[in-house]
């Protein structure tokens, strides 16, 4: 048996996906064209339209980047294959826009040897949330404007639940972007993790350069 005859993971999911919904009843077989019609126009759709303003914004660079040949193929090939992954399910613009940053940064710098960081950064940014990314985006701002460290317990954004923020801050800490210092404790029922001061690390600024900012 070839490699060409054994499915992979993410084919044994669709097919079962695609039986699964065959079986509902009267529906199932309408439902599951429409689903997978639309799903896989909508990721062609999405990468196509991802390559045609990377082209765009190529033009308007104030630099050119520098030729293909000076990257490392294998590792290149690789990141690109992870990258259309991740843009065939993103349906946010704003999360689009990250991943043109990241991928003309990638372009624009055949260093080598920090593939490792390379691919963290696009995992990690393909799991966060808006709202994380909007928090790193702000503690930049803020830290760029000398008002670091941030109290936690300041940070608000209308429509958003206090430990939302919270929550994205403990997260943002687990990644490595952020690093927080307590100056003191809150005593009879209060939540310590809004006495949090927080603050971008240098690992997180690196994460903002070249994906966010």
């Amino acid at each position: 048996m070839t490699d060409k005859n054994i499915l992979n993971t993410k084919e044994k999911i669709e097919i079962a996906v695609q039986t699964g919904l065959q079986l509902v009843p009267y529906v199932g077989p309408a439902l599951s064209a429409a689903y997978f019609g639309t799903k896989n126009e909508k990721r062609f759709k999405r990468i196509e339209s991802f390559y045609e303003e990377i082209s765009q914004l190529q033009d308007h660079l104030k630099e050119p980047l520098p030729p293909v040949e000076s990257h490392n193929e294998d590792e290149l090939i690789a990141l690109i294959e992870i990258l259309n992954d991740k843009i065939e399910r993103e349906h946010t613009n704003e999360k689009r826009t990250f991943f043109k940053q990241f991928f003309l940064n990638t372009l624009a710098t055949p260093k080598q040897g920090n593939f490792d960081e390379k691919r963290f950064f696009l995992e990690t940014l393909a799991a966060m949330s808006l709202l994380e990314c909007e928090l790193l985006s702000f503690l930049y701002s803020e830290q760029n404007k000398g008002n670091s460290p941030i109290n936690v317990g300041t940070i608000n954004k209308p429509g958003i639940e206090q430990y939302a923020i919270v929550g994205a801050i403990g997260r943002l800490k687990m990644y490595g972007f952020l690093s927080a210092v307590t100056n003191s404790f809150a005593i009879g029922g209060g939540d310590n993790n809004l006495q949090e001061n927080v603050s971008l690390t240098n690992f997180g600024l690196n994460f903002v350069h070249f994906c966010l900012a």
